[in-house]
């Protein structure tokens, strides 16, 4: 088994988790830190461990010992970063979303093409324990509610992909939105809402409404939530993941999953994301870190690719125009600007049957 060796760009918070779950894996170090903050990344190297902390990442680019990088910088960096990475061969790990706008992600996405390197972007929702459970026992949902109570460019690009790119295996074929407002949600406000009800329509005939809602949080769904309807069953996901119920009828609750692990040290900071998104949490964040070690390591696909991440903003843009020209979107012939398919089927089903 190849040891591999990553550097950590951008050590903030969520840098810190991918870090400490690097060392819950085999074989796999983080060894250099970059961070644009004078001393930060220094504040990692004394924490974690390693060779050298840096400001400029183009020295972790140019040392041949870097296998691949954990890129945490935050969206506006992501393209840039990347293509970097991708030009100097390091295999990508990304946090969600990849950029911005779709031209940024395509650009990115013909960069890693032409590099050969493995990038996987981190739409870990998908891995999540209690997802996989809830794709399990209704398969192929005809119907999916989903709501989130947050913003569009770091909460709703998670739920859009568990949408078109897991609970439903067919086509996206049609996009309605309406009830758009904003509440200046975003720090980058790009978008012209942050709030909206969103119905998909799938090419097998399937639907999926969505509800993004600013901050308005219930307390029984949690910050994000999802129900699964089958014929005669609906899987509900709530709790941020936390919890998986399925029900097949008016008597109850026939099965549940429910994540019972320490929740949160608010004087232990790394403990706190190590319990709850490590390799005993269950929001996915370790398993989608292993997922991409083990593509590096068998030249395997990693489950949530560079495709995935630029579609999701596909998505969101037809969501956008929807609210702006008060119309369905024809969605095969709105992705045809781009000359850009959708993720292929068969890469999808492989994906949410793991």
């Amino acid at each position: 088994m190849k040891n591999l060796r990553f550097a950590c760009i951008g050590c903030g918070e969520m840098g810190a988790l991918h870090v400490l779950n690097a060392k819950a894996i085999p074989g796999v170090e983080v060894v250099a830190y970059a961070d644009v903050r004078p001393g930060q990344a220094e504040k990692f190297l004394e924490q974690y461990g390693g060779d050298y902390a840096t400001t400029d990442p183009a020295r972790i680019f140019a040392d041949p010992r870097i296998d691949g990088v954990l890129i945490q910088t935050g969206p506006k960096h992501h393209p840039a970063l990347g293509i970097a990475a991708a030009k100097a061969g390091k295999h990508i790990f990304m946090e969600k979303p990849v950029a911005l706008t779709v031209e940024d992600a395509l650009e990115l996405e013909r960069a890693v093409a032409a590099s050969g390197v493995r990038f996987l972007v981190g739409f870990c929702n998908r891995l999540a324990p209690a997802v996989v459970r809830a794709k399990r026992l209704v398969p192929k949902p005809w119907i999916t509610v989903g709501q989130c109570a947050d913003s569009i460019v770091h909460q709703a690009c998670h739920n859009l992909d568990l949408i078109v790119h897991c609970f439903h295996e067919a086509p996206l074929v049609s996009v309605y939105a309406s009830g758009g407002t904003y509440y200046g949600l975003e720090a980058d406000a790009h978008l012209p809402a942050d709030s909206f009800i969103a119905t998909l329509g799938f090419a097998d005939g399937s639907q999926a409404s969505y509800v993004q809602h600013g901050k308005g949080y219930n307390a029984l769904m949690g910050k994000y939530s999802f129900q699964l309807f089958g014929k005669d069953r609906c899987a509900y996901i709530a709790k941020r993941f936390k919890e998986c119920h399925l029900s097949t009828g008016l008597g109850g609750v026939d099965h549940s999953h429910v994540f019972t692990g320490p929740d949160f040290s608010p004087t232990d900071a790394a403990k706190h994301e190590q319990n709850v998104r490590g390799p005993h949490g269950y929001m996915g964040h370790f398993e989608e870190l292993a997922a991409l070690c083990a593509s590096i390591r068998d030249g395997s696909e990693p489950p949530m690719t560079i495709a995935h991440g630029r579609h999701v903003l596909q998505v969101e843009a037809a969501i956008m125009a929807s609210l702006s020209t008060k119309a369905v979107i024809d969605y095969p012939a709105f992705l045809s600007k781009w000359k850009t398919p959708q993720p292929a089927k068969a890469a999808r089903a492989a994906v949410s049957a793991s």
